[in-house]
């Protein structure tokens, strides 16, 4: 698994359960392939219900401007 894997992991393991499931709904909503729009729609949506979690905005500005090879 990549490093940013990995911190993203480390991220969501600090969120409340009761975020959780909603965090995983929008990142799986967004995760369609050819749909870069609505991925990154889908990555602001988390950043909102994740702004409480120190240095989440870095890793999902990471997510979002990353080469997916």
């Amino acid at each position: 698994m990549s490093a940013l894997r990995e911190e993203l992991h480390h991220l969501v393991d600090q969120l409340p359960d009761e975020r959780l499931a909603p965090v995983l709904a929008l990142v799986r909503e967004g995760a369609r392939p050819g749909r870069r729009a609505a991925a990154v729609a889908a990555l602001e949506r988390v950043r909102e219900r994740m702004r409480d979690v120190p240095g989440v905005d870095e890793e999902l500005d990471r997510l979002r401007d990353g080469s997916r090879g």
